[in-house]
């Protein structure tokens, strides 16, 4: 693929003139979340959609780790394992863990190697320790590292490039394009991008609302609505990436991962936000599955305006870009104020 100078420019790559793609293989492929539908469900996407899709994710089964999420339905997920047409990846990624690393690692360990015995091919954790000892005692599990983990630096890529096969980087740089640029340079592995997830980046509620999702036996209150209510702009600073913005990205990773566990149980939207995503049809930013934190009313995001968030350096103290261009949405306009960019 192509990389990024350190401007994050694209730089293209030498193309052979023999050489022939298929739509499938020229773009990055997809991580898509396990919900709990019959086998039907998940053979009909692999008919529509296999040859994009890299793996399906599914929280680690059990009550004594999460996944950092609500615990999810699971009803169908004994025989999707069992027959699943897809390659499975497995969430071990909670913010927090309910005892020490000590007391858990046998637990989750043995469940993980069980899951590889089956054909689980990959794992995403948040915890470094926890990591080591996966590549350690579970041959053959790829890792990725989680989101959750939040990398966002080249000198976090340190602590973890030699532990890790694959890296989520933090919702602090999804909307960075300079920032990412960086990381793909640092991190020798693949690069796996969660596009359609709406924190926001550095959010100060982010640990207690984690602990809070992997706690409740249904999901909690958005710890952010009332921020979010006094200053609405600030979902326009989301990590989301909209399917017609993702050239944007191009050559920046390698995979691109769809959030949606929860917003996305209903098979009917699951459908319409992959296809979306997978042939970069346009949605409005309320209808990805987001969560909480992302817009909530159907508006146009002009792409003169997505890209300027890219390279603004989140210098929200003097900068009224988002601030402007939500309340001309609100007031029924459209684009971009040029006096925000001036």
């Amino acid at each position: 693929m192509a990389a990024c100078d350190r401007d994050g420019k694209m730089e293209q790559p030498a193309v052979s003139g023999n050489a022939t793609c298929t739509e499938a293989d020229a773009k990055p492929k997809w991580v898509i979340p396990y919900i709990d539908q019959p086998l039907s469900f998940w053979q009909s996407l692999h008919e529509q959609f296999g040859g994009h899709i890299s793996a399906v994710y599914f929280p680690l089964p059990g009550n004594e780790y999460g996944s950092g999420r609500p615990r999810q339905p699971g009803e169908h997920l004994g025989e999707f394992l069992r027959r699943s047409p897809f390659e499975l990846s497995v969430l071990v990624n909670a913010i927090v863990m309910p005892r020490p690393l000590a007391e858990m690692a046998p637990i989750i360990l043995g469940k993980l190697q069980g899951l590889a015995a089956i054909g689980v091919k990959e794992a995403t954790v948040t915890d470094l320790l926890l990591a080591r000892q996966i590549r350690e005692k579970v041959k053959g599990l790829r890792i990725s590292m989680s989101v959750l983990a939040d990398i966002c630096s080249a000198e976090q890529v340190e602590m973890i490039k030699d532990t890790c096969d694959t890296l989520v980087p933090s919702s602090r740089v999804m909307r960075d394009l300079p920032s990412l640029s960086i990381l793909r340079k640092a991190f020798p592995g693949r690069i796996r991008l969660m596009v359609n997830e709406a924190c926001l980046p550095g959010c100060p509620f982010r640990t207690q609302h984690f602990y809070e999702m992997a706690s409740a036996a249904t999901a909690p209150r958005s710890l952010c609505a009332e921020l979010l209510s006094l200053k609405p702009w600030l979902r326009l600073t989301g990590s989301w990436v909209l399917p017609q913005h993702l050239h944007l990205y191009d050559g920046l990773y390698d995979e691109a991962k769809l959030a949606g566990r929860v917003t996305l149980r209903d098979p009917a939207r699951y459908h319409r936000v992959l296809d979306a995503y997978v042939h970069r049809r346009p949605l409005s930013p309320d209808a990805i599955g987001g969560g909480p934190a992302s817009v909530q009313t159907a508006m146009e995001i002009s792409e003169e305006f997505f890209r300027a968030t890219l390279h603004c350096g989140r210098q929200c103290h003097t900068c009224s870009l988002c601030r402007d261009t939500c309340e001309g949405i609100s007031q029924g306009q459209k684009g971009m104020p040029r006096d925000a960019i001036e």
